[in-house]
């Protein structure tokens, strides 16, 4: 269901779209030149009517989101390429993994030394939760990512 869900979207490269039923996770990418839209990802697992009774959850949903990192009034923002979107980054407060706590921290030290951050890695906040619980309502914006990983522009 879940893959039949992620394939309903005209962004999704089809071919990418992996289920490993062991770890029960979808993997997919987005089509070359396209952006995965969060609200129609929403929406398109909304569409399986999947309820209570199948035992499904949404456990995280990670990204890689590639665009550019900017501060804007006190936020480290990632504004999505190709796009008027952008996700608020944070640390994960809840860690225990230190090198975890800090990669927010290197993230904004990189953009201080005048490096360019071209992508960020991390779980998207409010992606959780039992399926009826979770598509009553679309998650809030603006969309923030608990950063675990970011890469630079090469020189």
């Amino acid at each position: 269901m879940a893959r039949d869900a992620t394939t309903r979207l005209y962004d999704v490269d089809a071919d990418s779209i992996v289920l490993d039923k062991k770890t029960g996770t979808v993997t997919f990418k987005a089509k070359k030149g396209k952006l995965v839209d969060l609200d129609k990802l929403h929406e398109s697992i909304w569409a399986t009517r999947l309820g209570d009774g199948t035992g499904m959850e949404l456990k995280v949903l990670d990204v890689t989101a590639e665009g550019e990192v900017v501060v804007v009034e006190k936020q480290t923002r990632l504004k999505v390429a190709g796009s008027d979107q952008y996700f608020v980054l944070v640390n994960n407060p809840n860690s225990r993994d230190e090198s975890e706590q800090s990669t927010l921290a290197r993230l904004q030290k990189a953009l201080a030394a005048g490096e360019k951050v071209v992508s960020v890695t991390g779980r998207v906040e409010g992606w959780n939760g039992n399926f009826t619980q979770f598509l009553k309502k679309l998650p809030g914006k603006p969309r923030t990512i608990v950063v675990k990983d970011f890469q630079t522009a090469k020189p």
